[in-house]
């Protein structure tokens, strides 16, 4: 019989890399349409708070019919080949559909169904809107699921090694992706117009999604290789933990702090994220070129420090520290960015470094307090939560800014965000008050094991 060569230690980064590429795409698509705030109000003829709901839908059905959380179940019932491949076709069709909605040819498309679509339901919607809306919220479903599928897989490759680091590396990977949406979205609409540049994103979620086979490939290659997953230093196969639904919820005090934490530190973030380019628009004067350029700025700082910060808790720990330090950063961020005219910048780049400080400990501490066979529920289980914030805030933020919206002289409206950012300083408030509670649990734990220790061997 032929012994199989052990793995190469740059396999697992191998893994790492291409599994990054899909998420990378996913990030991509999220804030595909951000930069293009204003134009897709002008030119399509939304509001605010239909703008805000073309992010509030991508949650819907998240959470109002629970698909992430039976997602986080199917991923550890499934396994994750055949998981990873459902949703990631429906990440690629989710941005179709939304490309599609607003394309000129939709009605010659639809034929008489554009007319039913548009008084079937939500009469005061267009069909267009109706259509887009339907993409984010398949593109929604598949977005997370996918990133539950992504965690997995790296907690499987690297728990007990370079863990924080390895997340570190694969949220950069990811940021890219927004990081690229924001300065090149708005030039793309801006030379080829809105349509093209929504089908841009589109195709580039669909080369996303190719890569997972490749993915998959590495998977088959390394199996019953020392130094895979599960694969012991005398090539056993270590018998995988099975999964059991009745257990598969059964989650302590520590785990549900950092779920509340992940809520209101990210609806303090990301909703900030969607609107910031019409802040810097609306109160600073920027073009709306610029104005994505200056808040991608937001995710220049999550690339440089989030793996800096992953490599620096895989061998010194301090977990919740690192948590009540990036919430608490928010804080100061928002309000300045409300009630000063501060060079923005500054205060975008400081929630960059709380999106760095947060991340980097958050995921990497999950798969220390949940066993594997349960890891996929739990990252489901956070998901879940993220997404109620993810839906509700935007659209609160949309219909705030609409009550605070005035038409000037020249007939162009003009929003007063002051009101909008208050509602993300009171966020950053609530996730502080999270982040202290789980250091508070995190000490109290008897089970030995503790998120601000080191577990790097």
């Amino acid at each position: 019989m032929t012994t199989k060569a052990p793995l190469r230690p740059y396999f697992r980064w191998m893994v790492l890399a291409i599994m990054s590429l899909i998420c990378f795409a996913q990030y991509y698509i999220y804030d595909s349409i951000t930069p293009l705030g204003t134009m897709i109000k002008s030119e399509l003829g939304y509001t605010g708070a239909e703008y805000g709901l073309l992010f509030s839908f991508y949650s819907v059905a998240n959470v109002f019919f629970f698909m992430l959380l039976l997602g986080g179940i199917l991923v550890d019932k499934l396994g994750l080949k055949w998981s990873g491949i459902l949703y990631g076709f429906l990440c690629f069709l989710g941005a179709a559909l939304t490309a599609l909605g607003a394309w000129k040819g939709l009605p010659g498309l639809l034929g008489g169904g554009y007319d039913w679509l548009h008084t079937a339901f939500f009469p005061q919607a267009s069909t267009e809107l109706k259509v887009m809306l339907l993409g984010r919220m398949i593109y929604g479903v598949g977005a997370e699921c996918i990133l539950v599928v992504n965690n997995k897989v790296l907690a499987r490759w690297f728990k007990g090694k370079e863990l924080a680091f390895a997340y570190g590396l694969n949220l950069t990977i990811m940021r890219l992706g927004t990081f690229l949406a924001l300065n090149i979205q708005a030039p793309v609409a801006e030379k080829w117009g809105l349509r093209t540049s929504l089908w841009f994103a589109a195709v580039l979620m669909g080369v996303g999604f190719a890569t997972y086979f490749i993915s998959l490939g590495l998977e088959r290659a390394a199996r019953g290789r020392i130094g895979a997953p599960g694969v012991g230093a005398g090539g056993g196969v270590a018998p995988e933990e099975k999964f059991v639904l009745r257990e598969a919820f059964s989650f302590d005090s520590s785990f549900w702090f950092i779920s509340l934490l992940c809520v209101t530190f990210y609806s303090a973030v990301f909703p900030f994220q969607s609107y910031a380019p019409d802040i810097l628009v609306q109160k600073f004067g920027y073009t709306v070129t610029a104005a994505g350029h200056y808040t991608s700025a937001l995710i220049f700082g999550t690339m440089i420090f989030t793996p800096i910060l992953g490599w620096f808790v895989d061998h010194k720990g301090k977990r919740a520290t690192l948590m009540i330090l990036g919430a608490l950063l928010l804080i100061p961020s928002h309000l300045l960015l409300g009630y000063t005219h501060f060079p923005p910048v500054v205060p975008i780049f400081a929630v960059g470094i709380a999106l760095s400080l947060v991340p980097a400990a958050l995921w990497a501490a999950i798969p220390m307090m949940v066993p594997e066979s349960r890891l996929g529920t739990a990252f489901g289980v956070v998901g879940y939560v993220q997404n109620v914030g993810l839906m509700l805030f935007p659209y609160l933020a949309g219909r705030i800014a609409d009550a605070h919206t005035v038409t000037s002289a020249a007939g162009e409206p003009v929003v007063d965000y002051t009101s909008t950012m208050l509602m993300f300083v009171v966020l950053g408030v609530a996730g502080l008050v999270f982040a202290l509670l789980l250091k508070w649990a995190d000490g109290r734990r008897t089970d030995g094991v503790s998120i601000e220790k080191v577990l790097l061997r």
